[in-house]
């Protein structure tokens, strides 16, 4: 998960650092690829403000449920980031639960 740490962490889209009273949105590193336009996004935190009128959200959140949303964890269960960035614990029976 991205490391945040507020006061200090800047927004991977705007640059201005994260304040303590921020939104804010990260995920994991899940894009490999330091080639992919996408790549310093994964694993980097962002205003949740930022995030939902960025202009590659969309492209961001179908790269990972391309590459995380694939995974089936040892319990069934795999994980799908909704269009604002949310992300769900589901189950292969389509079933949505809370962890």
């Amino acid at each position: 998960m991205a490391l945040i740490i507020r006061g200090r962490t800047c927004c991977a889209i705007c640059g201005n650092v994260i304040r303590e009273s921020d939104h804010v949105f990260g995920t994991a590193h899940f894009i490999g690829d330091n080639n992919c336009p996408l790549w310093r996004y994964s694993d980097a935190a962002m205003h949740r403000e930022c995030f939902l009128s960025w202009e590659l959200r969309e492209k961001f959140v179908a790269e990972y449920n391309a590459k995380v949303g694939d995974l089936t964890w040892g319990d069934g269960s795999y994980q799908e980031m909704k269009p604002d960035g949310s992300i769900l614990n589901c189950r292969r029976d389509n079933e949505v639960y809370v962890r």
